[in-house]
């Protein structure tokens, strides 16, 4: 037996809605490749001082920065929401 879609309004999305979805996942996409970027950017800086002499020390301060980024990041959506649930 086949499957038939009903084609209601409640199962198609507004154009408007599907491009704000869009606009959403690449804002999302550039704030997480621009965090990803700050981090690479902090260890090859440290790399440039002399700080990382080892291959593994890049990750170890990678993962440091990825750490202190996720808290940046969570206090900032933490605190912008609970302004807007004022």
């Amino acid at each position: 037996m086949k499957r038939t879609h009903n084609t209601t309004p409640t199962n198609q999305a507004p154009a408007a809605n599907q491009v704000a979805l869009q606009v959403l996942l690449s804002q999302s996409e550039d704030d997480f490749y621009g965090s990803l970027q700050r981090i690479w950017n902090n260890v090859v800086q440290l790399e440039d001082m002399g700080i990382i002499q080892q291959e593994n020390d890049k990750f170890m301060y990678a993962y440091r920065f990825a750490e202190a980024e996720l808290k940046r990041v969570y206090v900032d959506q933490y605190t912008q929401n609970s302004t807007q649930a004022l």
